[in-house]
């Protein structure tokens, strides 16, 4: 197994992360009620000082956690991206929690865009099927 890419090979203008991120929540507590409750976001983008981020820290907070998560019977874990690629990056702490998640049994996916992460979440639920 291998963390999955989803890149449509779209190159150019595109719309921050975190609204391709909006659009996923609403599709999905919208398109998969069942599941929604399972379905979550870790808020790992937050700038503060030094003393706050130690506390994050301290109080479990790992870098690299996907943007969206899905905790049912198999865990799936959805890195999202801008459109274009090259307008952004997958962080060495990111690869890390998708290999990790991918090692034990879960489902991983880079998704460059909202309709890509509708294309990741449709085979994650075909792996779902064949892994529980």
């Amino acid at each position: 197994m291998v963390i999955r890419v989803y890149d449509s090979g779209y190159r150019g203008e595109c719309r921050k992360e975190e609204y391709e991120q909006i659009d996923c929540a609403s599709w999905l507590q919208f398109n998969h009620p069942d599941r929604w409750p399972l379905v979550f976001h870790v808020a790992n983008e937050t700038k503060a000082n030094a003393h706050y981020m130690q506390k994050r820290q301290k109080m479990g907070v790992s870098p690299g956690v996907a943007d969206i998560i899905d905790f049912g019977l198999v865990r799936g874990a959805f890195e999202m991206k801008r459109l274009d690629k090259s307008q952004c990056s997958v962080s060495k702490d990111q690869r890390a929690f998708l290999t990790a998640t991918n090692e034990t049994g879960g489902f991983a996916a880079i998704c460059y865009g909202f309709e890509q992460f509708k294309l990741a979440y449709a085979d994650y639920l075909v792996f779902v099927a064949k892994n529980s």
